[in-house]
């Protein structure tokens, strides 16, 4: 189970049921991995669309890796140069979308 640090600041975020379910079972999901560990300070909202963040600084092959995460669904995001990676996945999707962030990562 992700950090208790890190739940408070998904339940900050959002009061959306469906949205912060989300949020933890990524974290729960990426727990051990290369994205474990990830600081409070790097979960964000975005302004315009409401969608919790996530984000890391990868520095291989990609710079950084973010996920935006929806009630019903996932944003990948795969940045480096001037290159952005973009993919959309549905909430029953998780196991691809932390496959697509470890990707990211490696």
């Amino acid at each position: 189970m992700p950090a208790e640090l890190l739940i408070r600041r998904i339940e900050e975020l959002t009061k959306d049921a469906r949205q912060r379910a989300n949020a933890v079972a990524l974290l729960s999901a990426v727990e051990g991995s290369a994205l474990d560990g990830i600081d409070h300070e790097d979960i964000s909202l975005n302004p315009f669309t409401n969608a919790i963040c996530l984000d890391w600084l990868a520095g291989r092959e990609w710079d950084e890796v973010q996920v935006e995460i929806y009630p019903n669904h996932f944003e990948t995001y795969l940045s480096r140069d001037q290159e952005l990676r973009i993919n959309h996945w549905r909430s029953e999707a998780l196991k691809d979308v932390v496959a697509e962030l470890l990707a990211g990562m490696a």
